[in-house]
C-alpha cells in the first residue's frame, strides 16, 4: 500500500512538472542610472540631475507545433520597456519633473540620453524626444510620438 501511494504521488509530481514546463517563461531586467547635466539659462550654466529607472519584461513564447517536444523553437516577442525619468533641479524646484516613457522593443535597443543647451534629448532607435527645461517635452517628428508613450508629471517634494 505504501509503495502504491509513493508511486502515485511521484507520477502526480512529474505530471505537474511537465505542465509547468510547457508554460510561457518570463523574465525581467531592472536598472538605474544617474547623470548630471548643465543647461544654459541667461548665459549661466545651471546644473540638474537625471535619474533613469528602467524595467524590461521579457516574454518567451514557443511555437505551437513544438508542444511535447524536447527541443522547441522560440518565437520572437516584443519586449515591454518602461523607463521612469526623474529630473531634479536644485536651483529651480519648479523644473523638477517625472517622465514615464514606455515602448515595445524587439531585442536590444539603443537608448541614448544626451545633454544639450536647453535640456536633454532622448534617442531610442533614432526616435527622438527632447525635454526643454522649464517648458516640457518636444517631439520633432509626429511619428516618434506614436512609438514612444510618454506621461509627464510634476515632482512633489
Amino acid at each position: 500500500m505504501k509503495n502504491s501511494i509513493l508511486i502515485a504521488s511521484m507520477i502526480c509530481l512529474l505530471a505537474m512538472t511537465q505542465v509547468q514546463a510547457q508554460n510561457d517563461h518570463t523574465g525581467t531586467l531592472n536598472s538605474t542610472t544617474k547623470s548630471t547635466f548643465n543647461y544654459m539659462k541667461e548665459g549661466v550654466k545651471m546644473p540638474y540631475c537625471v535619474k533613469v529607472q528602467e524595467s524590461r519584461n521579457y516574454n518567451a513564447k514557443f511555437d505551437i507545433a513544438d508542444i511535447g517536444k524536447i527541443d522547441k523553437d522560440r518565437i520572437g516577442t516584443p519586449v515591454k520597456v518602461s523607463k521612469l525619468i526623474t529630473v531634479t533641479n536644485n536651483s529651480n524646484p519648479r523644473d523638477n519633473r517625472i517622465i514615464a516613457l514606455k515602448y515595445d522593443k524587439q531585442g536590444a535597443d539603443t537608448f541614448k540620453l544626451v545633454s544639450n543647451e536647453k535640456g536633454f534629448t532622448i534617442n531610442v532607435d533614432n526616435r527622438i524626444m527632447e525635454y526643454i527645461m522649464g517648458k516640457g517635452i518636444y517631439f520633432a517628428n509626429i511619428a516618434d510620438r506614436d512609438f514612444l508613450m510618454v506621461d509627464e508629471f510634476d515632482s512633489i517634494e
